[in-house]
């Protein structure tokens, strides 16, 4: 039996590598790609994104949020101030189960894991990440709801690292409260 299992994976090897292009003596008939263009990518400045709801009412701070450029915004300091976002027209009612399970947490080109359970924890609810390289991804200890956005805490439970609302069941969109950069967790 177990000859039969070797044979088995050794003709699954010799077919996969036939097919990935190597002949019987190791070498790759595949042609190679051709260079990547050199010229310049042309681009332009992003106006300044400012934190507030749909009728262009500015934050509590009053401040712009980071541009698309990295330039840094003056702002008080939001962790501890509320932020009143207004949720999306098209958020969904959430329930403490919609939000249960892995994810994958995006921010920028930064992409890492986000776990959430019901686990009672220092202001809501358990929350861990894993592989994120960005400082405040990795503080996110915990999680609750306040009314149709989910709210990600820090390791104290009171420090607010982002705040986002669910148009689809696979979904949440926001953005972080130290910066206002887009941050958002699907499946």
């Amino acid at each position: 039996m177990i000859r039969y299992c070797a044979l088995g994976c050794l003709s699954f090897l010799l077919v996969g590598c036939s097919t990935a292009g190597f002949d019987r003596f190791g070498s790759n008939s595949a042609a190679s790609l051709p260079p990547a263009p050199t010229t310049p990518v042309e681009s332009q400045g992003l106006s300044p994104l400012v934190l507030g709801d749909q009728s262009g009412q500015l934050s509590q701070s009053n401040q712009p949020i980071n541009n698309a450029m990295g330039a840094e915004a003056e702002f008080n300091d939001l962790s501890q101030t509320p932020v009143n976002v207004a949720a999306p027209s098209t958020a969904r009612a959430l329930s403490r189960t919609d939000v249960l399970g892995a994810w994958t947490l995006a921010s920028g080109a930064e992409q890492c894991k986000l776990n959430i359970n019901l686990t009672n924890w220092t202001g809501g609810y358990r929350a861990s990440t894993r592989g994120c390289v960005s400082p405040d991804l990795q503080r996110i200890n915990a999680w609750r709801l306040d009314g149709k956005q989910v709210v990600l805490l820090a390791e104290d439970g009171t420090t607010t690292i982002a705040r986002l609302f669910s148009t689809s069941p696979a979904r949440f969109d926001g953005q972080a409260d130290q910066d206002g950069r887009a941050v958002s967790f699907f499946r």
